[in-house]
């Protein structure tokens, strides 16, 4: 799961994942802890059971198997009408993990809206819509039980008939008819259990059939199998791409061409939803375009293998995420085998290492899970300290300030400026600020490229830069 593209996860749901390892594979191990043992028994008993009835009258066994075909026939529809119920079971049981994960997640903004009983109210609806599908599976269950049941019955009802017709004529003992409606329930008993094991068999494999939805995904963004080295340095090149979200009508981006020379500083604006995202995380290969290439020093990113390309180019997002951990595990997270001189050196060229170590506890200081314990602003600090520890050629930011008090945002601008010397830059801009420091800006609007230069040349064409210039200036304070 963990090598699948950010594609993928586009497409599923957190909460439908974590059902997928946790309840999916709970309910294989249950077939795999006691299915086959119990399955074995069964089939042992039963065929001993039909042995020894056999050895007792050959013409008593066949009145016994005469129910066996309905039992076929109800086996089939049972085996359909199961598969159904139990991948419905399954999807039920995502949605559930699913809408409890949302709002576990998000409770700060449903406590501040005070949403807590509209969160509760479709908590309980995806509960109900769970229950209803277990409630399902449980009446799928119980009609094929119950016949298996009546056909023991009734076939010892047949025994009981025709052996007395057998004893009249002489062909049989009485006492063989009573030793053999006795050991019938050793016949049926095994049934019984194998038609148990058979309803826990259509509960895994609706399990199965998930999760190999899960592990026969190929990746979008995979790597070569003959992976070719990258260049330290080198121009990146966006040669002629498409691309096209899954199931989006129109294409994000369409027939766009750059070239971001080494050392240079790009910045991508334009309105909301242009394509600005997009193409940065094209540059970065987190998503394959559908046509054309993105190539860094002259190697087709696609060609390239997966630890060269995430050596030489690093995405720092918007947000800074951190795991449960300490300060010196999430930088880690950059580089596994990293020295402590290494992490001290990476701190130290981004002027951090004093502001890290006076936190109480310095690198050993506690995060909690997502970070909670550090300010947004803390987050980010450790988010570009990772960046520093793999000294890439290339940084792509997505405005790594725009969520942050001015205070905060003036120590993360000073280390982000530190960063970015000697590097490669792509911004996804959303301030004037950031865009003038840029050598080159790009305007994207409707999927192209339609604009190209520095600020003075954009301001000078009177386009949808420039229109975009003003209304900056006229949103910033005087």
């Amino acid at each position: 799961m963990q090598k699948q593209s950010m594609a993928f996860f586009d497409r599923e749901k957190a909460g439908v994942l974590v059902a997928r390892m946790t309840a999916d594979i709970e309910s294989m191990a249950e077939l795999v802890q006691w299915g086959l043992m119990q399955f074995l028994s069964a089939f042992l008993l039963l065929f001993f059971a039909f042995f020894l009835l056999m050895s007792l009258s050959w013409q008593l066994t066949l009145i016994s198997l005469l129910v066996f075909p309905f039992l076929i026939v109800a086996s089939i529809k049972f085996q359909r009408d199961a598969n159904k119920a139990y991948l419905e079971v399954r999807d039920k049981v995502g949605a559930n993990l699913s809408a409890l994960q949302e709002g576990i997640t998000g409770v700060r903004v449903i406590q501040a809206y005070a949403r807590e009983d509209e969160q509760i109210r479709r908590f309980e609806e995806s509960n109900r819509a769970l229950y209803r599908s277990h409630i399902h599976s449980v009446k799928v269950s119980t009609w094929y039980f119950g016949l298996i049941e009546f056909a023991g019955i009734g076939s010892s009802a047949l025994i009981v008939g025709f052996g007395g017709l057998l004893v009249h004529n002489g062909s049989v003992s009485l006492g063989t008819v009573v030793a053999f409606v006795l050991l019938l329930a050793s016949l049926f008993d095994p049934v019984q259990q194998l038609s148990q094991l058979y309803n826990t068999l259509q509960s895994s494999a609706a399990s199965l059939h998930k999760l190999f939805a899960i592990i026969d995904a190929v990746p979008d963004v995979d790597e070569s199998p003959n992976p070719i080295s990258l260049p330290s340095v080198g121009d990146v090149v966006v040669d002629n791409i498409t691309f096209s979200y899954a199931g989006a009508v129109q294409p994000a981006l369409e027939n766009v061409s750059l070239t971001l020379t080494a050392g240079t500083r790009l910045a991508l604006v334009g309105p909301t939803g242009a394509g600005k995202s997009t193409l940065a995380k094209l540059m970065a290969r987190l998503y394959d375009a559908q046509s054309g290439t993105v190539s860094f020093g002259g190697v087709d990113l696609r060609r390239a293998s997966m630890d060269d390309l995430r050596d030489r180019i690093v995405v720092i997002p918007q947000e800074g995420f951190l795991f449960d951990g300490t300060i010196r595990d999430n930088l880690r997270i950059a580089k596994p085998d990293a020295t402590e001189d290494e992490l001290l050196i990476a701190l130290d060229k981004i002027g951090l290492r004093e502001r890290f170590e006076a936190l109480p506890e310095g690198l050993d200081t506690e995060v909690r899970e997502r970070g909670s314990r550090l300010s947004a602003g803390e987050r980010q600090l450790v988010a570009l300290s990772r960046a520093a520890l793999i000294d890439p050629a290339v940084l792509v930011l997505d405005e790594a300030t725009s969520n942050l008090d001015p205070g905060t945002e003036m120590l993360v601008e000073a280390a982000l400026e530190k960063l970015m010397v000697n590097r490669s830059v792509i911004v996804v801009a959303h301030r004037l600020s950031t865009v003038q420091r840029a050598d080159k800006i790009a305007v994207v609007a409707d999927a192209h490229i339609t604009e190209i230069g520095t600020h003075g040349e954009l301001i000078a064409l009177n386009g949808h830069y420039a229109l975009l210039a003003a209304t900056w200036n006229k949103t910033q304070p005087h």
